[in-house]
């Protein structure tokens, strides 16, 4: 008997270390948050066995998760791929007594608020650690290229998601909670701390969460002289908000660069093609605008926005729309005519032209080569680019970039020639004449292709951020990040010799050279503004596959097509020229109907009412309770906050989120418990 006893000791210690781990890891790593759980509830079930007393408590779900469950594993039954979906119903079952194991590891108050302080103490300082790295893509203006923030513990959307539990935990403390004026400092200053950083992931599905979640806590509480300023606050924001889209005209003369005029477009100018006294310019959802000097004098209207505009011949244009499809349009007196449209098999992410040829590298799968003047011929294929994402081609060599610092160098025979990997991390590479510019943190390098080898000539640690290249009619130039507009000495030589710089005050979307004349374009969209672009890549995207999903939905009504990675079937419904392929359906209600059909749909859908009506039930009958209360507001405004981004975002199905649910929830029931105990040991 004592060393049965001495045995649930030890185990109880076991399980306190354990929990700790998952609790310091739930905002930073997956792999040592699941390990603390999996030994966790594995030790509880020892326990179980053996003092035969069952240490899991009812929840209030069971229904719940049993008719989720239910679903999940009769449209497992009826799936065309059981073992796929039999492999996802079991990872999503496994993490649910999350919640029961964290009732059971609770046995009072104290304990329970210990474990939230771990807990919300290691987020404040994973995203302490977030901002840091956060600065320094500020500063290098990798927000403008990226479109999001650094990939530090998780992928930015998924942080963004975790940090607005944070977020609302704080912001629940700081109004509800009756502190020290000390202890309300360091609450403000840690949801202070949260939001910046929130801010810094430049998610929109983090931020929409976050936004309803603040809303919701002052509705409950009623803080309407926050609340009503918080929204008009909201709005005028919004309408504050502006998108820029500049063409900026320099004159060119005797190694100087000098302002000429600059003018606003509709869309968003992200190229101009020179040519004689006019200019094209690619407007995006403006379509292509040819103007002369700051006059528009006429306007072509494509299938799709347009990302560049080149001229093959006399009257022949070739267009690239944002879908990726390529459209080659004809000439005819003032009309420009659609003649030909075509599209690579993958994700495109470079073309280059030459020879008379369309050559488009897909990350995904490859190079395809379109002859641009015979459509008969079939383009050529080739597949084997270890994920290339640019490239470079002339008479010589076929020079690619494979993130995140590997260039191949192949002949134009496409044998390979050089393999290099450099020693950091590379930001943007140039190609030109067997010359190879490399920008990476320790600057701007100038490597020779000599003997088959890449040779380093020269390198300025003070170049840093190259990002935009253009040569034309002898004359090199290159924007930086910073909004430096440099041309180099051409031919370049054995040094990187800068002929003239000029400070743009921008960071250029692009640059173009022509007739003693550059051009640059601006385009800055605000992050706010988006969530309402339908152009967006990423807004566009989601369109896409919910459309797709509504129609695998319709073929599949009842059960759905089995919980299943769904990049094969969506394929198969999609347009011919979607390239960007997801396994999931970037929305918890239209993947779930795909998955497991209305019956599924259903249940999922009551499993969120549930625990929907139970946070709410426990913060309304906890108000007034020191810590409970404010805990209960907070877990119920992060729940919502999770719903709200599951409208654009699968975060259902994202492990490292369930995760955070279930524990923010499993912790709620543990203190409600606690609470009730208490005041039913007073009464007696």
């Amino acid at each position: 008997m004592i060393e049965e006893k001495n045995s649930i000791k030890i185990i109880d210690k076991v399980i306190f270390v354990l929990i700790i781990i998952f609790l310091l890891s739930l905002t930073n790593s997956i792999f040592a948050n699941q390990l603390g759980y999996y030994l966790a509830l594995l030790l509880l079930l020892v326990k179980f066995i053996l003092t035969k007393k069952n240490p899991f408590k009812k929840t209030g779900l069971e229904t719940a998760f049993i008719f989720y469950l239910s679903a999940e594993i009769i449209s497992t039954i009826f799936s065309d791929s059981q073992a796929d979906s039999f492999h996802n119903l079991l990872k999503h079952a496994l993490l649910i007594p999350i919640v029961y194991t964290v009732v059971a590891v609770v046995p009072n108050i104290e304990r329970g608020k210990t474990y939230f302080k771990i807990y919300l103490g290691a987020a404040l300082f994973t995203v302490t650690i977030y901002l840091v790295y956060a600065y320094k893509y500020y500063i290098f203006n990798l927000y403008n290229v990226e479109q999001s923030g650094p990939s530090l513990f998780q992928y930015p959307i998924t942080a963004s998601e975790i940090t607005s539990f944070t977020v609302l935990f704080f912001f629940a403390f700081l109004v509800n909670e009756k502190v020290s004026f000390k202890n309300r400092i360091f609450l403000l200053l840690s949801f202070s701390v949260s939001l910046l950083a929130l801010f810094s992931t430049y998610k929109r599905t983090g931020w929409m969460g976050a936004a309803f979640g603040i809303l919701i806590i002052l509705i409950l509480k009623k803080q309407w002289k926050i609340l009503i300023p918080f929204v008009v606050l909201g709005i005028v924001g919004l309408f504050l908000q502006k998108n820029i889209s500049t063409v900026n005209i320099y004159t060119y003369s005797k190694n100087k660069i000098t302002n000429l005029y600059n003018f606003k477009t509709d869309g968003r100018a992200n190229a101009v093609l020179p040519k004689d006294s006019l200019f094209y310019v690619s407007d995006f959802e403006g379509g292509i605008k040819t103007y002369e000097g700051s006059n528009k004098i006429n306007s072509i209207k494509l299938p799709a926005p347009v990302i560049s505009f080149n001229q093959l011949n006399e009257n022949k244009y070739l267009a690239q729309l944002v879908d990726t499809r390529f459209i080659i349009l004809n000439k005819e007196g003032s009309a420009y005519k659609e003649q030909r449209e075509f599209a690579s098999p993958g994700f495109t992410t470079d073309y280059k032209i030459y020879n008379n040829e369309l050559y488009v590298l897909d990350s995904d799968s490859g190079l395809t080569i379109f002859n641009l003047t015979d459509s008969l011929l079939s383009p050529q294929r080739f597949n084997k680019f270890e994920h290339s994402t640019k490239f470079y081609i002339d008479s010589n060599y076929i020079v690619f970039f494979s993130p995140p610092q590997k260039i191949l160098v192949f002949n134009n025979t496409f044998k390979k020639e050089i393999q290099f990997e450099n020693k950091t991390k590379i930001d943007f590479i140039y190609y030109l004449d067997g010359n190879l510019f490399i920008s990476d943190e320790n600057g701007l390098g100038l490597f020779k292709i000599e003997h088959s080898k890449l040779i380093e000539l020269d390198r300025k640690s003070e170049l840093m951020n190259l990002n935009n290249w253009t040569f034309s009619q002898d004359h090199l130039f290159a924007s930086s990040l910073n909004g430096n507009l440099f041309e180099f000495q051409y031919p370049i030589g054995e040094k990187i010799n800068i002929k003239t710089k000029k400070q743009i005050g921008f960071a250029a979307t692009s640059i173009a050279y022509k007739n003693n004349t550059v051009y640059t374009t601006f385009v800055k969209r605000s992050r706010l503004l988006s969530i309402f672009d339908p152009y967006l890549p990423s807004n566009s995207v989601r369109f896409k596959l919910w459309a797709a999903g509504w129609k695998i939905f319709l073929d599949n009504p009842i059960v759905g097509v089995g919980d299943i990675d769904l990049q094969n079937l969506y394929k198969e419904y999609k347009n011919y020229y979607d390239k960007e392929i997801q396994g999931h359906m970037h929305n918890n209600f239209v993947h779930v109907l795909v998955i497991l059909g209305l019956f599924g749909f259903i249940a999922v859908i009551y499993l969120f009412y549930r625990l929907l009506i139970v946070q709410l039930k426990i913060y309304k009958e906890t108000i007034g309770q020191k810590f409970v209360s404010s805990y209960a507001l907070g877990a119920f405004a992060s729940l919502c906050a999770f719903l709200v981004a599951g409208l654009t975002e699968m975060n259902f199905g994202d492990h490292e989120i369930i995760t955070l649910v279930w524990f923010t929830f499993g912790l709620n029931i543990a203190l409600f418990k606690l609470i009730n105990k208490n005041k039913e040991a007073a009464t007696e």
